[in-house]
């Protein structure tokens, strides 16, 4: 006797394309979520770098901050801050090729319209860098919350000078502002914090 040959009928053939379908949509859908998943862990790293990289060079600025006059037609203000600016003169700029150059920077941060920016040339007296003041974008999509002042006591103040010590630096600058990524983030950075002399 011959064997009957059997195979699918339509019923099963749809039942299989159903599921198979089922199948493929559910892997489509968990692979999009992986993609979306790994794309929010890039844009947070990235945000990440950004802010660290802007807080480093705001804090290697205050760490290295000196007691010269900010500007040169007056002795007596070593750092001139306000609620949302900054201006110092700090050392410690390298000069590996040995440059006709003031190893003293002029450095200004202020945050305007969303932008975290930093200025930064040489001071006078001293020889002058070529050209206009150079400007950087430190972080973008940034509101500053505040920057405050802390003196000797530990009292806060919106602005700096303070009193009638000439060429006086605050103890440590408070930053708080709202990073992207990153709300309500507060720093409270350390100053070599002394009461300079007269600059002879």
């Amino acid at each position: 006797m011959k064997r009957r040959q059997q195979g699918f009928t339509l019923l099963e053939v749809l039942i299989a394309m159903a599921l198979f379908s089922l199948l493929g949509l559910a892997c489509y859908q968990l692979l999009e979520r992986m993609m979306h998943t790994d794309q929010r862990i890039h844009r947070h790293e990235l945000q990440l770098r950004h802010l660290q990289r802007a807080l480093g060079i705001f804090e290697r600025d205050l760490v290295q901050a000196l007691a010269y006059p900010v500007n040169g037609s007056s002795a007596r203000q070593a750092l001139i801050g306000e609620p949302e600016r900054i201006q110092l003169v700090r050392g410690g700029w390298s000069n590996p090729l040995q440059q006709a150059r003031n190893d003293l920077l002029l450095v200004s941060h202020r945050w305007s319209d969303g932008q975290w920016l930093r200025e930064y040339r040489s001071p006078v007296p001293g020889p002058a860098l070529p050209g206009a003041a150079s400007q950087q974008l430190l972080l973008e999509g940034v509101r500053l919350e505040r920057l405050r002042y802390i003196d000797a006591q530990g009292q806060a103040h919106p602005n700096w000078p303070v009193g009638q010590a000439p060429l006086s630096l605050p103890q440590a600058i408070e930053l708080e502002l709202d990073a992207p990524g990153f709300p309500g983030l507060r720093r409270v950075i350390l100053l070599p914090g002394f009461k300079g002399q007269d600059h002879g």
